[in-house]
Order: C-alpha cells, then structure tokens, then sequence
C-alpha cells in the first residue's frame, strides 16, 4: 500500500493535533470536584444574599403597613431600652395596638405570647425606632419580652393581666 507522504504527514498532525490538546485539558476528578463546589458555593451564596434581601425588603414592607393600627383598636405605648419593657402591667381585652418605640442606644425587639400567642417584630427595632403591633387579646396572662444583647443574652420581661 502506497500512501503519498503529504497524506501521512497530513494523518500524523492531526492525530497529535487532536491527542496533545486532550491530554493537556484533561483534569484530575478531584480537580474537577473542586471547580464544581467553587461554583456551588459562590451561586449559593448570591442565592442567598438574594432570598435575604428580598425577605427583608418584604417584612419591612408589611411592618410598614401595619404602622398606622385600626381605628378601633386600643392604643398601648410600649417602650424598650436597656432596662428591659416598660408598658402597663393590666390591660382589657380586645384588639389592642402595642406602639412600641425603643428608646435604648442599641437594637431591642419586642415579643407578647401568652394565651396561646406569640408575636414578635421580625426584626429588632434600632434606637428611637417606632414600630405598631396589632393583636387581639383574650383575658389571660401573658409576658411581654424585650430581646436584645444588651441584656446580656438574657430575656428582660414583665408579666401582663388581661381581663
């Protein structure tokens, strides 16, 4: 069999065209493995800061619809600081709207539960922040909590009557 030479070269530097490139592009598994998760964990982690914004964005949303109470419910000043809640020990029953400003110099948050209820702000509010929490209350005892590091990690609470 006689092959012209031009064919033979032509045969020869396309089979090391093709093998040379393959071998130099070939990755250990591990090599591989560590690419992959470098990619899931960067995608991840904008998933995330993304789902955090948008919940944010949203929880202040419907915080900020909330601000203004219904006409008939009864107003309560609530504040918190470093010192803990400070608000009546006795109320009535009924819709009741806690206005709660936080008069501290670090975040607080404010929680009710009692009487098969527990609400919170979903988030802290920041000093001289004033947030409108609505609820219905029905007579029992209840705590209202204040959370915040200032306290040390620990619950700074004051137990309410409803009758």
């Amino acid at each position: 069999m006689n092959i012209p030479l031009a064919f033979r070269i032509l045969i020869g530097a396309s089979f090391a065209v093709a093998v040379v490139p393959l071998e130099a592009q070939e990755k250990s598994v591990s090599q591989k493995t560590a690419e992959v998760w470098d990619k899931t964990k960067k995608t991840t982690k904008n998933v995330s800061r993304k789902v955090a914004k948008t919940t944010r964005d949203t929880v202040n949303r419907v915080e900020a619809a909330v601000r203004e109470p219904d006409a008939d419910a009864r107003k309560i000043d609530v504040k918190v600081n470093d010192k803990g809640v400070q608000m009546p020990k006795s109320l009535s029953a009924g819709k009741t709207a806690f206005v709660v400003t936080n008069t501290g110099k670090e975040a607080h948050n404010f929680e009710i539960e009692g009487s098969g209820m527990e609400k919170s702000f979903w988030f802290a509010l920041g000093p001289n922040q004033t947030k409108t929490m609505q609820v219905d209350l029905r007579p029992g005892t209840y705590d209202a909590v204040c959370t915040a590091e200032a306290h040390g990690g620990k619950e700074q609470k004051i137990r309410v009557t409803v009758k």
